[in-house]
């Protein structure tokens, strides 16, 4: 039982529960006070009833001892009649309320009221007998009248005790409700609302290609601490498959680049091939420089050949991110190189302006080159009839930094989708074109390194990609 007042569904159905007692024992209480009050008003009613017939019953009595008509004497048996049939019918309130002795001396004082009256009327009026019996039944109807109205106004009185008693209870259930209310809100902010803010926060950041684990939240048996655990797996998965679509994304450059090689290789070894021819043909006849020299020139085609294949296998090596201080310079000169050949054909210039004395930056260099690739063939590919690609490094204007800015003279890019270039997926090109993982790839590669991206494009101006990395340890150290 322990474990289950920790799961949040637990917390929320007691909850629930003692908000249902409450409005239970209000509505309860409430109800006890209207049942209690229903029953005085009802005996209020037959209090004042009794009343009402008792002074009709005297005032049909004075006009009888004043005119002895027989119509008055007949309406005061009718009344007194109906006096009894009353106490008769709300016996059982009226003992509750007056008491058995009450009850039994109001029906003394009606028995004995009707014999005196029926004695009056067989009496004759010249005897004093008459006025003594007069005097009787006056006094009889006195402490009827007596009763009726100590009945009335107890009565009265149970009725404002009652509305009393009910004045404050809306008072004090409405401040119960709010101290019940701020303490369901208090408890939903704080195991609900807040560690799901939190966690919306650290999935944004997660969506932006920051991979970092949230801290658990709560018991292990709490669903939010499932539903960290969760997307720290998910969050695991996502970086793996990353990794993957980088290494994927490497591979299809690699096809986007196999005609270009081809025809970087093909060069030397041509070369090769008809120094070879010379050396069989002519070798003999050659004086030893002669054929030094055209042994050095196979060397040099020989070494251009394994630097082109050995920074293709540098590119497209499947090895984890390492950190270390990287000459920006050199990337670009290395990514240029792999290129040159597509740009040749495609009628592209290709411009680099690094300045002297760059410091290095502190990243995993194959994602740089990565990156780097990623915008050449974005540019490349934007620029079909031919057009200008120029690269320059150097300082940020913000401290600690280093600035890659990559821009072509191509049509652009337009305003309303400047701000989802970085999304995934999202793409311009042409269908079988692109996939438009390449921008959103290269955007997580800089942010995981710690550095940003930003996009500058006017429609018809070409586009500007400026990437912002953080120096190197040992410039910092320096500084």
């Amino acid at each position: 039982m322990q474990l289950i007042g920790r799961t949040i569904r637990a917390q929320i159905v007691i909850a629930f529960l003692v908000c249902f007692a409450f409005m239970a024992s209000v509505i309860t209480i409430n109800y006890q006070f209207f049942r209690e009050l229903s029953r005085s008003m009802q005996l209020f009613e037959v209090a004042s009833e009794l009343n009402s017939t008792l002074l009709e019953m005297r005032r049909h009595e004075k006009n009888y001892f004043l005119y002895r008509q027989e119509f008055n004497y007949e309406e005061n048996v009718t009344y007194t009649n109906r006096l009894s049939l009353l106490l008769r019918r709300e016996k059982d309130g009226l003992l509750e309320a007056i008491g058995g002795n009450n009850y039994d001396q109001f029906l003394k004082y009606v028995g004995e009221y009707s014999v005196m009256m029926t004695q009056l009327r067989q009496t004759p009026c010249e005897t004093k007998d008459c006025v003594a019996l007069e005097n009787k039944i006056r006094g009889s109807g006195h402490n009827l009248l007596l009763l009726a109205d100590e009945f009335l106004t107890t009565e009265r009185r149970a009725i404002d005790r009652l509305i009393q008693q009910m004045m404050p209870l809306p008072l004090i259930a409405l401040l119960m409700l709010v101290v019940l209310s701020g303490f369901v809100l208090y408890f939903i902010g704080e195991r609900v609302i807040r560690p799901l803010a939190r966690i919306t926060r650290e999935s944004e950041a997660v969506a932006r290609g920051d991979f970092q684990r949230i801290t658990p939240y709560g018991h292990p048996k709490n669903e939010i601490h499932h539903l960290v655990s969760a997307i720290n797996r998910m969050m695991e998965e996502l970086e793996k498959r990353q990794e993957q679509l980088v290494q994927s994304r490497k591979i299809a450059s690699i096809g986007t680049l196999t005609a270009g090689i081809a025809h970087e290789i093909n060069n030397p070894v041509n070369n090769i091939s008809l120094i070879l021819e010379s050396l069989i043909e002519d070798g003999d006849t050659m004086d030893d420089g002669e054929r030094r020299n055209l042994y050095q020139e196979a060397m040099d085609q020989a070494d251009r050949t394994s630097e082109i294949v050995k920074n293709l296998l540098e590119f497209s090596r499947a090895s984890h991110p390492r950190m270390e201080d990287v000459d920006p310079g050199e990337v670009v000169e290395k990514t240029g190189r792999l290129l040159r050949n597509e740009m040749t054909l495609k009628n592209i210039r290709f411009i680099k302006e690094i300045q002297s004395g760059i410091p290095t930056v502190r990243m995993d260099k194959g994602g740089l080159q990565q990156v780097l690739l990623n915008l050449f063939m974005n540019a490349i590919q934007a620029m079909e009839t031919g057009g200008e690609l120029k690269v320059m490094v150097g300082r940020a204007d913000t401290p600690g930094e280093v600035r890659i800015d990559v821009m072509d003279n191509g049509p652009g890019i337009p305003s309303e989708y400047i701000e989802r270039v970085f999304d995934p997926f999202f793409t311009t090109k042409k269908e079988g074109v692109g996939t438009g993982l390449g921008l959103s790839v290269s955007y997580n590669i800089i942010k995981k390194n710690g550095g940003r991206m930003e996009l500058d494009s006017q429609p018809g101006q070409g586009a500007r990609f400026s990437i912002f990395l953080p120096l190197g340890g040992s410039e910092l150290r320096q500084g």
